[in-house]
């Protein structure tokens, strides 16, 4: 959502009190002109009409002057625009990206490339960033929380590292040693998982952390961390889940998980309704073994127990794959926050 700041309300009363000021000046004048009844009577009431004609004027020219401000305002900003803009003559590297001749550089200091805004590419020849055409490029400067990154418009669906990433969205891309790295992107329809389709639009990232540290025997790669949206579920652990938070690993193994099921689910002797918090168990909470699950019903709703008592919000059921249930704690002792929803987006 993009914010937009609205005047006060005081604003548009006085817009409209110009406007009415100005139209009844407009009026007077034209009937001024028309009618000799009219000017006789200006004629014969010559200072309270040339009060009057004043006092519509200096109210009536507030709509006029504020349109022209707004004209003013944005011819200057554009100017100022096209001063900072400027055409490559020749292929040129910047950010670590090969820019081809005719790339049209938004400078934040006039002259200086290095300083560019934002790249737009020929349509002939697109520029190409980790095997990506990019279309477009914005550059975001490195701060003291952050490095350089850049954000890449791509005109079609494209593969990056084994993902089919979407062009409706900007790709990400963190500058490491002069060099982009990918970083995050949304996906498109082709992307699998466990032999199952990813729902499309889902976004991944590259976990900063784990970016070119030996993960697995298999090598170095980077971790992932996945997250869908949307009325798509994904089967995780052998649950239909909405609203996904994957960790994965370089060979796109599961290393944990957080959704909400999507439907009514059954697992041993316990059945959970839809909306419950699912999640994979931290091995550090007592009793908890390696795939472990935790299960926490959403608030208002409760999870049905055979033989025993149902487990009611604000407590989770930590379970094996297999059914058996292990215990029954408070969403406190479980670690699980205890919030309506709590997510950190794109």
């Amino acid at each position: 959502m993009i914010p937009v700041s609205l005047p006060g309300g005081n604003f548009y009363v006085l817009m409209a009190a110009s406007l009415a000021c100005l139209s009844t000046l407009l009026t007077w004048l034209a009937v001024l002109a028309t009618s000799r009844g009219a000017r006789g009577w200006l004629a014969g009431h010559r200072r309270a009409g040339t009060f009057l004609m004043a006092f519509l004027a200096l109210i009536g020219a507030i709509f006029p002057f504020q349109q022209f401000s707004l004209w003013f305002s944005a011819q200057r900003a554009a100017q100022a625009d096209d001063d900072r803009k400027t055409v490559l003559a020749q292929p040129t590297q910047l950010s670590g990206v090969d820019m081809p001749a005719g790339t049209v550089l938004s400078l934040a200091t006039p002259g200086e490339l290095a300083s560019f805004e934002r790249a737009v590419f020929p349509e002939a020849h697109p520029a190409a960033i980790q095997g990506l055409a990019a279309t477009r490029l914005f550059r975001y400067p490195a701060t003291s929380k952050q490095p350089e990154t850049l954000s890449v418009e791509i005109a079609r669906d494209q593969a990056q590292e084994g993902w089919l990433c979407a062009h409706g969205h900007r790709i990400e891309f963190v500058v490491q040693a002069g060099h982009p790295q990918f970083a995050s992107c949304h996906l498109a329809i082709g992307n699998t998982l466990d032999q199952q389709p990813v729902p499309p639009g889902a976004w991944l990232k590259v976990d900063p952390a784990a970016r070119g540290t030996p993960l697995d025997k298999a090598g170095s790669a980077p971790r992932w961390l996945l997250r869908t949206e949307g009325s798509g579920s994904l089967t995780v652990a052998q649950i239909p889940l909405l609203k996904v938070d994957l960790q994965l690993d370089g060979q796109r193994r599961t290393l944990g998980f957080e959704g909400l099921a999507a439907r009514d689910t059954v697992l041993g002797e316990m059945t959970y309704p839809p909306g419950t918090r699912v999640l994979s168990a931290n091995p550090r909470l007592q009793g908890a073994q390696a795939g472990d699950l935790l299960f926490s019903p959403s608030r208002g709703r409760s999870a049905r127990r055979a033989g025993g008592e149902d487990v009611p919000a604000g407590k989770s059921v930590l379970q094996a794959p297999d059914g058996k249930v292990r215990s029954v704690l408070s969403n406190r002792e479980a670690g699980v926050l205890d919030v309506a929803e709590m997510r950190i987006g794109p």
